[in-house]
């Protein structure tokens, strides 16, 4: 549903810190399974496995939305890595793939989860601030009610 999403069903419009991204979607295969990190500018935070369930409503979590915030942010700094695309792109086994949503339209990226993990590809610090989102995430679900 984000795809099909405009910054304003979030009541977004371009900040100082965030001009131009309004969401960003950091995307990994493990076999069969496609795991979709979402973070959205208003701090909407979610992770949904293509297999069923995930973790949505991480943005009410202030660890989450600070993790959110710094994953956007550099992926505003480092923009012109992704460059325009029409349509997601498909997420290969071992690969890891970002689209990322902008006033002007979609932009994308992919590599080799390998070369992040190594930090070889350009494109690891927003995986690995990406993975700090997932932790967050992790946290906070894991949680006892009441914490």
């Amino acid at each position: 549903m984000l795809l099909s999403a405009k910054p304003s069903d979030f009541g977004l419009s371009p900040t100082p810190a965030l001009p131009r991204v309004w969401a960003a979607m950091l995307e990994l295969r493990f076999k069969d399974t496609i795991a979709s990190l979402v973070a959205v500018a208003e701090g909407s935070t979610s992770l949904y496995l293509s297999t069923g369930g995930g973790v949505i409503g991480g943005g009410e979590h202030e660890a989450v939305r600070n993790e959110n915030r710094k994953f956007l942010e550099l992926i505003e700094k480092t923009l012109e890595m992704f460059v325009p695309i029409d349509a997601p792109l498909p997420v290969l086994e071992g690969s890891v793939a970002f689209a990322v949503l902008t006033y002007d339209g979609l932009r994308g990226a992919r590599d080799r989860e390998e070369r992040m993990v190594k930090q070889q590809s350009p494109l690891w610090p927003a995986y690995y601030l990406g993975q700090e989102v997932i932790t967050a995430l992790r946290l906070t679900a894991e949680k006892p009610s009441g914490a």
